[in-house]
């Protein structure tokens, strides 16, 4: 007679990964409910980034649109859009979490810390991919601009947002400890748009600002997006050493987010700092 036995471990294990997988699924929903009640400003903010850029656009031109130029801008301001939607609006949920004693409640759950972040940084990342799609459209298709996506360029595209995924953890973090982020996260939403690119290609930068624009989020990735699109391979953006910085500032920036978040979730949870 033969015994059937299950692997115990076995069915525990594919429990685990599936427990998981749902606890992750309901806190991008959750966080995507949220945001879609709030999509007015939504619309308002791409509204607003728009007649910016253009505003931006119109000055440095003189008077007039120089396509050429926005050509190699408008990839920045794809970039700062989903920096601001993982930055500024991550840190509002997250405050207003905090302040509403819905962020205490959620330790309750049996997810980590870190697949809490995971969650919250997908449903983020999806709002602005979605918020730079409707922008790059309207700018690329409404002008005519010159832009022909090439598979190169989604590499440094990928770990663009991931590198502004990593700023905005970052951010959020800092929101649990720090009580005046607001300002923070303000003036390094401002650094992004000046020094990433979005009024001036970096490369028209003077060399000392060059150097100092490769350690702002999103700025590394900008230029390697500038060169695929140009027609170059990932060999032209390796050689010159932009892909290796940004695979080192990307990483740098993703783990240094998810640790503070640790962090600091485990100290607000010794010292009841996660309701008010």
């Amino acid at each position: 007679m033969t015994t059937l036995v299950h692997p115990i471990g076995a069915v525990s294990s594919v429990g685990a990964v599936s427990l998981r997988g749902r606890l992750l699924q309901n806190e991008v929903a959750k966080v995507l409910r949220l945001e879609w009640r709030r999509r007015s400003m939504f619309i308002v903010g791409l509204i607003v980034f728009g007649l910016t850029y253009l505003g931006i656009s119109f000055f440095i031109g003189g008077g007039h649109l120089v396509k050429d130029l926005m050509v190699q801008t408008v990839p920045a301001l794809l970039a700062v859009t989903i920096v601001t939607s993982a930055a500024t609006e991550g840190v509002g949920s997250i405050a207003e979490e905090l302040n509403g004693g819905t962020l205490d409640q959620a330790q309750l759950s049996p997810a980590s810390p870190q697949l809490l972040a995971l969650g919250r940084m997908i449903a983020l990342a999806l709002r602005g991919l979605v918020g730079a799609t409707i922008l790059g459209l309207l700018f690329i298709l409404g002008l005519g601009l010159d832009i022909h996506v090439h598979p190169a360029a989604l590499v440094p595209a990928a770990l663009t947002v991931l590198d502004a995924l990593g700023y905005g953890l970052i951010m959020i973090a800092l929101t649990i400890r720090v009580a005046s982020i607001g300002a923070i996260v303000h003036v390094g939403d401002m650094a992004v748009m000046a020094f990433g690119g979005m009024l001036l290609p970096i490369s028209l930068f003077p060399h000392g600002m060059e150097i100092f624009a490769r350690f702002i989020p999103t700025a590394l990735g900008v230029q390697a997006l500038n060169t695929t699109l140009a027609g170059h391979g990932l060999g032209a953006i390796w050689s010159d050493g932009t892909l290796p910085w940004l695979l080192v500032h990307t990483a740098t920036m993703t783990t240094l987010g998810l640790v503070l978040y640790v962090v600091n979730i485990r100290h607000a949870r010794r010292e009841g700092g996660l309701s008010p």
